[in-house]
């Protein structure tokens, strides 16, 4: 009986490669200049890495981060500054134009403060220079070279993504929904640093799932050697997300060749990534750093706080969700520019819904250990994860004495969502749901959804600029 020539295109691998770049090159020239949350200060932090400096140490008199750069930097983000914040404002193609004639002249310069990026780890920015740089070498004008950082940023998201659905195919499905929602796809489209963070996060938790869903793989020395580059990555893009090393857990013992190589390679790995991180937060940062221009914020007079009440930051949380859990789910799923326009909340309803149903398994995806053993690995690593972001935006972001926290994002939860994913396929198997599901059917679904989701999306993004 032959093979539905349409049933072996839609592996999940197949469908995020051909949206992503597809959704992902038209998002790169439709979305206008600086129009992704702190873009202009993530393509100063990632210009300066390309002059060599890796560690921020500059800060203006109010102790604000900030560097000698070249002042055309700052003049192409003029034209598009007005656009932030206002959904009734359009942006213009003559504008874009005229910035791509200024010119860099890295000679003339002056002191550009940037706050929310100067203290991010080089780590975060690889894609972008490697584009900065080709910009430069090229003697291209700024905004190409923020454009050229745009591209390698997709390119390098895109390239792990493929890579991280290809090796976990228990979570390929989810892992593909949750790379091409269309807030992560957003910031794959621009300079931003969560791009690559959102990458490393599905890589490493992929490689994980690999390895604890197919026998034939053990962890020899080249598998632990990418285990431990993808954990550094993890660990030194935001150390909040440091708490996902703890998913190596689920690894058997046997996979490393016995308890004491187990034994071995685990205490390699968290020493060296515990190690990398306390060595770069040491000395990028202190309490004395200043993210917020606000002189109502202070991480050394929040900490004194919480020592006076060190309980009182659980009503914190519970307040800030109460307050703000609605939207943390929506800019989750999708969010256009600097908090402008927000997806429909069908949309986002919906999309939870396909996310939820992506995780049930296919007549032959591989096993996945109980969902006890995965919750007691996966729940506290994605406990202490966001726990960690709460506390950072408590002590850098919120006003002091405030009864909520202000500062987390939705975004935050796309690089913890994969171990979510590999969670909940570990519960749809023990509840018996999909065994007898065709993953032909459960692929062209996955890319059905995926397609109409980005290209709605995509219409939206057009419309607010330039509809």
């Amino acid at each position: 009986m032959g093979t539905s020539p349409v049933a072996p295109w839609p592996r999940p691998e197949r469908v995020f490669a051909v949206v992503a770049l597809i959704f992902g090159h038209a998002l790169v020239l439709t979305i206008p200049p600086f129009q992704s949350a702190d873009e202009p200060f993530h393509f100063l932090r990632a210009y300066e890495i390309t002059e060599g400096i890796l560690i921020h140490r500059q800060v203006d008199a109010r102790g604000i981060a900030a560097g000698f750069l070249p002042v055309s930097l700052y003049r192409i983000w003029l034209p598009f500054s007005h656009l932030g914040f206002h959904p009734e404002r359009r942006a213009s193609v003559r504008d874009i134009r005229e910035a791509l004639r200024v010119p860099l002249n890295p000679s003339e310069r002056i002191f550009i403060t940037f706050p929310n990026s100067a203290h991010y780890s080089p780590v975060c920015y690889l894609p972008q220079c490697v584009g900065i740089i080709l910009g430069r070498i090229l003697d291209l004008p700024p905004l190409a070279m923020l454009y050229l950082g745009r591209e390698f940023n997709l390119l390098f998201w895109a390239l792990l993504g493929y890579s991280a659905v290809r090796s976990a195919s228990a979570i390929g499905r989810p892992l593909v929904l949750i790379l091409l929602m269309p807030m992560s796809l957003y910031v794959a489209s621009t300079l931003s640093a969560d791009a690559p963070t959102n990458a490393f996060a599905a890589a490493y938790t992929a490689m994980i799932c690999s390895l604890i869903s197919r026998k034939d793989q053990t962890v020899n020395l080249p598998r632990f050697f990418m285990l431990l580059l993808l954990s550094l990555a993890v660990c030194l893009c935001k150390t909040a997300y440091a708490p996902l090393l703890g998913l190596v857990l689920l690894i058997p013992s046997d996979r490393f060749g016995g308890p004491s190589r187990y034994a071995a390679k685990l205490a390699i790995l968290i020493a060296v990534c515990a190690a990398a991180a306390w060595a770069w937060d040491s000395m990028s940062s202190s309490l004395d750093t200043q993210i917020r221009l606000s002189n109502d914020v202070s991480a050394r007079a929040q900490i004194q706080l919480l020592e006076q009440n060190p309980l009182h930051f659980a009503p914190i949380l519970v307040e800030t969700f109460q307050k703000k859990g609605w939207t943390y789910l929506r800019e989750y799923i999708g969010l256009i520019g600097w908090y402008d326009r927000y997806v429909p909340t069908a949309f986002v309803v919906s999309y939870l819904v396909f996310l939820l149903l992506a995780c049930v398994p296919g007549e032959d995806s591989p096993v996945l250990p109980p969902v006890g053993k995965v919750a007691a690995a996966v729940v506290p690593s994605v406990t202490v994860s966001f726990l960690i972001i709460a506390l950072l935006d408590y002590l850098y972001w919120t006003s002091i004495g405030s009864p909520f926290i202000d500062g987390i994002h939705g975004r935050y939860l796309i690089p913890l969502s994969p171990a979510i994913a590999l969670l909940l396929s570990s519960a749809m198997r023990r509840l018996g749901l999909g065994f007898h599901a065709k993953s032909d059917g459960l692929n062209l679904t996955t890319a059905i959804i995926s397609v109409l989701s980005c290209g709605y999306f995509l219409a939206m993004v057009w419309n607010r600029y330039y509809g």
